[in-house]
């Protein structure tokens, strides 16, 4: 039990240092951090005519394969402990849990405000084991 505490706690403190979130040239409907928002947040413009999926493509820190309610979502730099890599999904403050499948069906890209991607062991904290493969933070409009 010593060893696994000892572990857990040096991969945190390595993943802790080891997160940024860069603006990719690739990602033209997404304008990047404002004043007053956490340096992982993406302020949503216009993302009118793609699906969800897409939708995280754009998203530094995202990696996404396949399309539609099957595809299989992963934050960059982690690997889960638990066996999965799905992050968990929140959506304007409540948890869905990380059935990608779900969140496609409960949220509209055109509806989404602001996504903030939350990959180190300090940024997940508050989300305990179930954020351990990283946080998909949604803000809806209204």
């Amino acid at each position: 039990m010593r060893i696994l505490f000892t572990f857990l706690l040096f991969t945190s403190l390595i993943f802790s240092g080891c997160s940024t979130t860069r603006p990719t040239a690739d990602a033209p409907d997404l304008q990047l951090t404002t004043a007053g928002q956490s340096p992982n947040e993406t302020e949503v413009d216009a993302a009118s005519g793609i699906d969800l999926a897409s939708f995280l493509r754009r998203l530094p820190g995202v990696n996404v394969r396949g399309s539609g309610p099957e595809a299989r979502i992963q934050v960059r730099g982690n690997s889960g402990f638990g066996g999965g890599s799905d992050p968990l999904f929140v959506v304007n403050g409540t948890i869905l849990g990380t059935n990608y499948s779900q969140l496609f069906t409960t949220i509209d890209v055109n509806e989404i405000k602001s996504v903030r991607v939350l990959k180190s062991a300090s940024e997940t904290a508050a989300y305990g084991l179930q954020g351990g493969n990283g946080v998909l933070e949604f803000k809806l409009k209204n």
